[in-house]
């Protein structure tokens, strides 16, 4: 990431405009800026996350009241004081720990815990916990650079089901460098952080370490929070009828561990990921997006200048290079109606075969993934509550390639949806915020995905090389005979339900319960599982574990 970070203080050598730090990934205010959007004449561009407090705070309006204008005070200047503050110093505001402010600095420093229990009826269980101690510092200086940083220590025990991701891949989902803890347990170290730049009215620029969502619905089939953190160079150019994003990514190819954990020494193969988003609102009510990403590396190579090109076409690119690299397009739209519904969705084309695409011969190159959703807000006129559906679909060896360094992955877990490619998945959800104390969830997955078999790859594992496919003597050939959910048929099922009550500003108690099913067609896994947990956390996004 040399490149990018000269770049970015070349930029930063002129003049710099107004910036904040960004709401993380997981907190309450994306299930509020969902109905607010619907609920509103114009929308928001909600599709790339996170977004910035600063913009949040624009659109929602100065006469925002409770948990959510104490959560973006730095642009109220109406906050109330704490009648008692501790030490004087301490929660001098009720929702900071430590706050400083003058015409130079804005600062805030909070502590972030979670302490977590739970059970499992699973065979072999032992009683579950998350065990999460550090501290989140975020702010602006000269109101022009926005920077946040988030550390925590944590020792866990997941569920079965997690942890047979973790087996299979060698990684915790969500979580990078982890070690083991207590034979059943895994300790790991959670880093997030990043500087924010303005150079003008409409372009900004972040460098840093994190992640990003790109989509509307649960889940996203472009680029979502699954993975590990990363190392990224993103710019954001936003007006009142566009937003286009650029994302310059570091990633890594693939990783080497064991139950052990992941190694400490040595350095992981890296690749790049360059990918950029334009979302145009066509009406005030109605916005279409463009995407294109490609995935680059190879064992000697580094960062390729012609994809640091934030206005160009990659795939041309790509042709010119010899198509080695991973071209990805694709569109997403939302389309807000009376107030009141949303429709939206994604379309990935990883490969195109037009001729081929219509005539049923099941040709491996057609490789899309699909998303539809629909959301109601107020249901039964019930303020702040709202009812999603979605049904998300990947054909067999979508965003796989030839090797870990072209792949769509990142320390070996899948960029996008969870359930890699192969599958056909449909969701619902339903939120209620009876108030700013008292937030409530629930989702009922249900999907089928084919699962390979032996050493023969079905095109389910994004991770496996897609020129190794199935053979002719098992119903298929090299080229032709592709289906969907071709394979080992698994049915997944899945039920989620969270209470939520906020204590003290950013203390959350949570009650949780998943019901989980997973049986497939050849008789090789039947497991269920009932599991319930109450979780503490204090300035920690809420996570959901659905695959």
């Amino acid at each position: 990431m040399r490149i990018p970070f000269i770049l970015i203080f070349l930029l930063a050598g002129g003049s710099t405009i107004a910036q904040s730090a960004d709401f993380p990934i997981g907190h309450s205010i994306y299930s509020f800026m969902e109905r607010e959007d619907i609920a509103r004449e114009d929308n928001f561009f909600t599709t790339v996350k996170p977004f910035s407090r600063k913009g949040a705070y624009d659109f929602l309006g100065r006469d925002i009241n409770g948990y959510y204008k104490k959560e973006m005070k730095e642009f109220s200047k109406d906050s109330v004081r704490s009648s008692r503050p501790f030490l004087k110093k301490l929660y001098v505001f009720p929702e900071d720990l430590y706050f400083y402010n003058d015409k130079n600095l804005d600062l805030h420093v909070n502590p972030a815990l979670q302490f977590s229990f739970g059970t499992s009826n699973e065979a072999g269980a032992d009683n579950l916990f998350v065990n999460s101690r550090g501290i989140e510092i975020r702010g602006t200086i000269d109101e022009k650079v926005a920077f946040y940083t988030y550390l925590s220590e944590n020792q866990a025990r997941y569920p079965q089901y997690v942890n047979a991701v973790r087996d299979s891949t060698i990684v915790v989902p969500y979580e990078g460098f982890w070690k083991q803890f207590n034979d059943t347990g895994v300790d790991f170290f959670r880093a997030q952080g990043y500087i924010d730049f303005g150079f003008s009215k409409s372009i900004s620029a972040q460098l840093g370490y994190g992640k990003h969502f790109v989509g509307n619905g649960v889940r996203s089939m472009i680029l979502s929070d699954y993975s590990n953190n990363y190392p990224y160079l993103r710019i954001n150019t936003k007006t009142n009828i566009f937003e286009y994003t650029n994302i310059f990514a570091e990633l890594i190819a693939d990783v080497q561990g064991g139950t052990f954990g992941i190694l400490g020494t040595g350095g992981f193969s890296k690749k790049y990921m360059a990918f950029h988003h334009l979302n145009v609102k066509l009406r005030p009510n109605l916005t279409i997006g463009l995407f294109e990403s490609v995935m680059y590396g190879d064992s000697t190579e580094g960062l390729k200048l012609e994809y640091m090109n934030p206005i160009i076409f990659y795939r041309a690119i790509e042709q010119q290079n010899g198509s080695e690299d991973n071209a990805i397009v694709g569109l997403d739209f939302k389309w807000n109606i009376k107030n009141r519904l949303s429709l939206y969705g994604q379309l990935v084309i990883d490969e195109l075969l037009i001729d081929e695409a219509f005539s049923g011969t099941g040709s491996w190159r057609n490789k899309q993934g699909i998303q539809l959703g629909i959301k109601y807000i107020d249901v039964f006129e019930i303020d702040n509550l709202m009812i999603q559906a979605e049904v998300n679909k990947a054909r067999p060896y979508t965003y796989a390639h030839e090797d870990g360094f072209t792949n769509y992955g990142h320390y070996n877990l899948a960029l996008a949806h969870p359930l890699g490619a192969n599958f056909t998945e449909y969701l619902g959800r339903a939120t209620f915020q009876l108030s700013d104390r008292w937030n409530f969830e629930s989702i009922l997955l249900l999907a089928k995905y084919g699962n390979d078999l032996g050493n023969v790859n079905f095109g389910r594992d994004i991770l496996k090389d897609y020129t190794i496919r199935i053979p002719d003597g098992n119903g298929g050939s090299l080229e032709l005979g592709n289906d969907q959910l071709q394979g080992n048929e698994t049915d997944l099922t899945m039920a989620f339900v969270r209470a939520s009550y906020m204590w003290k500003h950013n203390l959350f108690i949570d009650l949780e319960a998943t019901i989980r099913n997973e049986k497939d067609s050849q008789g090789l896994m039947d497991t269920s599982a009932a599991i319930f947990g109450l979780s503490f956390r204090w300035n920690v996004p809420a996570r959901r574990y659905l695959f």
